[in-house]
């Protein structure tokens, strides 16, 4: 039997998780102005650095992973 939920659930996180990996920058970006927040520095001149945006782009990329498996189980008979 096809569990609607889990393969909901599935797409969402395989959305979730294109859409990181295309823009990984600007999340990478939008979690440093967080942590800028009560600094000296000002937000918009903060930058992330490498690892951030590829450690980013691989967390969403894991995220879409899980969500084709959540699918591909989901459907399975």
């Amino acid at each position: 039997m096809i569990d609607f939920g889990t393969m909901l659930v599935g797409f969402g996180a395989i959305t979730l998780g294109a859409l990181g990996t295309r823009f990984d920058y600007y999340f990478a970006r939008m979690s440093e102005q967080a942590d800028a927040i009560g600094s000296t520095t000002p937000v918009s001149d903060v930058e992330p650095a490498d690892w951030k945006v590829i450690t980013t782009r691989l967390g969403f990329g894991v995220l879409g992973a899980i969500g084709v498996l959540m699918v591909l189980l989901a459907a399975w008979p």
